[in-house]
């Protein structure tokens, strides 16, 4: 018999525990709207109206690259949903991998996920919680690009208002299949490569990186002038492995266009196609969250050593040496953070994809026979390579070095205790910071100008402005991390994902506006009005050329000495009052 003194004790049901999961998820986001609120008004306006300016702007990119499509094919063809089918599939692998992280990082290696298994919740329901969390982070941005992709398109093709209710929940089945795949990858590479996660990643970019280049090369080595008949016959034979009747990405373009078409049989098909599969991705996720994840947990804890790094410190013996005019303890900060990226796969695998990638396009140029066009579209091609440069190092500045100082998390004190100034801590990130990205952007930019053929004046003012676009967006970067910090978050995605580094991309993308908008604007009128005869009328003369650029030089130095100490100062004070 029992003791008078035992207690029954009655286990929460499942039902309880996902209504305490839902209030506790419901009350996390009415305290962060709340304290947004709370805060600084102009500082939510500003992001809100960042946002909107940010869309219609890619929405004005994606109507007129549609509206030139359709010049030379029917919007409706084969040919757009070829496009579709390779847009959709490199954004499944961009989810897959992106989500994949994020989740490892919260199931494996979040104090609240170790928390929560000590809760009498189940392990499927935490993975559910987690998961939901991971796809919101991952999955933002993505809505953000296709969203004024699809308008853009349904109003090219005139399709139907249904045509815009439709495509949102097409949206949202979408990431669920490459979100729910990259979990299962991130389980079971905790359960069966615990000490090898690194590795594991590595050659998974080594993959991505070798597939891209080869479409890459497919498509640039396609023969034909661009845009002919049969240049465009020989482009859809070499991009047909994209409409693999197996791929999600195959059943999203199919879908959209027959939505687009006014065919809602073969529309709603595709859509319940997608839906299925998303609900047996889940499905699976959660049964292989359910029977592995804490194992997988144990085994993640179970092997982490402490031995001694070793290998690549020629390297730092290197940059003691060439450095040797900066002093000492802010080298020692650099240097710090130089490991940091040479040791984490997640930043240095991505640096190398997207540069990598755009390096691949740059010595393909002349396959294309851009070099042998006229002036104008030298000049046109050469800026918007330099654009593109520059979008991808806002990208990564806002992913890598706005956390740089959240990243800290609970060992921040220590940056007190260090024998200097706290501004000289910010001014060694900077300097991080701005010498990675010149060293990458300004070959990669050298490299576009020298296959373009473009003359030595040219290629002097590319490389000047990207000196300034880097120092700029380094200065953004380092001095909004140190105002907008997230002390409390230990996941570099979620804090790039979160207010401050959503705020910090934007500001970054007004920045390269602004610049490029300056000097390009200049160039691109004196090389058409020698080109077409419509643009007579705005022809420049050497002289009158010479003086507005020397004009637009002056405005772009003036933007990029206040895009960089401006933040860089805000960043200071902001440092210099924290309590640490």
């Amino acid at each position: 018999m029992r003791g008078s003194s035992e207690v029954a004790v009655s286990l929460p049901t499942a039902g309880q525990v996902a209504r305490a999961f839902h209030c506790h998820r419901g009350r996390l986001i009415k305290n962060t709207v709340r304290s947004l609120l709370s805060g600084s008004l102009l500082r939510c306006l500003m992001i809100l109206a960042c946002s909107a300016v940010f869309w219609t702007v890619l929405f004005g990119i994606f109507f007129e690259g549609f509206m030139f499509i359709g010049m030379y094919v029917d919007l409706k063809n084969t040919i757009v949903e070829y496009l579709f089918s390779m847009f959709f599939l490199s954004l499944l692998i961009m989810l897959f991998v992106s989500t994949g992280l994020i989740v490892y990082a919260g199931l494996f290696q979040s104090r609240e996920a170790a928390f929560l298994l000590t809760t009498p919740a189940s392990t499927d329901r935490i993975f559910v919680y987690k998961f939901v969390e991971a796809i919101v982070f991952s999955s933002w941005g993505f809505l953000l690009l296709v969203s004024p992709m699809m308008v853009a398109f349904g109003i090219t093709v005139i399709a139907k208002w249904s045509f815009y209710a439709v495509f949102l929940v097409y949206l949202l089945a979408f990431v669920m299949i490459p979100g729910s795949l990259g979990a299962v990858a991130a389980i079971l590479v905790a359960n069966y490569f615990p000490r090898r996660q690194k590795t594991v990643l590595i050659l998974s970019g080594v993959v991505i990186l070798i597939a891209a280049a080869f479409v890459v090369s497919q498509v640039m080595t396609t023969p034909g002038s661009a845009l002919s008949t049969d240049w465009l016959g020989g482009l859809l034979g070499r991009l047909a492995f994209s409409q693999n009747p197996l791929l999600p990405s195959r059943w999203m373009s199919a879908g959209l266009l027959a939505a687009a078409r006014g065919n809602w049989s073969d529309g709603l098909f595709y859509l319940m196609v997608l839906t299925a599969h998303a609900g047996l991705c889940y499905l699976v996720a959660t049964v292989v969250a359910r029977d592995l994840y804490r194992q997988g947990y144990s085994r993640v804890q179970g092997e982490r050593s402490s031995r001694r790094r070793s290998g690549l410190y020629w390297i730092d013996a290197s940059f003691h040496r060439l450095f040797f005019f900066i002093p000492r303890p802010v080298r020692l900060l650099i240097l710090k953070d130089l490991r940091t990226f040479r040791r984490d796969p997640a930043q240095w695998s991505q640096f190398l994809i997207f540069f990598g990638l755009l390096a691949f396009y740059f010595l393909n140029i002349r396959r294309l026979s851009y070099d042998v066009q006229s002036p104008y579209w030298r000049n046109l091609v050469s800026f918007l390579n330099l654009a593109v440069t520059a979008l991808i190092l806002s990208t990564f500045t806002s992913r890598f070095i706005f956390p740089l100082l959240s990243l800290e998390g609970r060992n921040f004190w220590v940056l007190g205790l260090l024998p200097l100034k706290r501004e000289a801590i910010l001014w060694g990130k900077f300097a991080f910071a701005s010498g990675i990205s010149l060293v990458a952007t300004e070959v990669l930019v050298v490299l576009s100008d020298l296959m373009l053929r473009m003359n030595m004046a040219m290629i002097a003012l590319h490389m000047g402005m990207v000196a300034v676009l880097c120092l700029g967006l380094s200065g953004i970067s380092v001095g909004l991390g140190a105002r907008l910090p997230n002390l409390k978050e230990t996941d570099p995605s979620k804090i790039a994902a979160g207010f401050g580094g959503t705020l910090n991309l934007l500001v970054s993308l007004v920045f390269i506006s602004a610049i490029v908008t300056a000097l390009a604007l200049p160039c691109h009128l004196y090389f058409a009005g020698q080109d077409a005869s419509e643009f007579r009328t705005f022809v420049l003369t050497e002289e009158r050329f010479r003086f507005w650029m020397t004009i637009a030089v002056v405005t772009s130095l003036v933007i990029g000495a206040v895009g960089t100490f401006l933040p860089l100062r805000i960043g200071i004070k902001a440092f210099q009052r924290m309590e640490f």
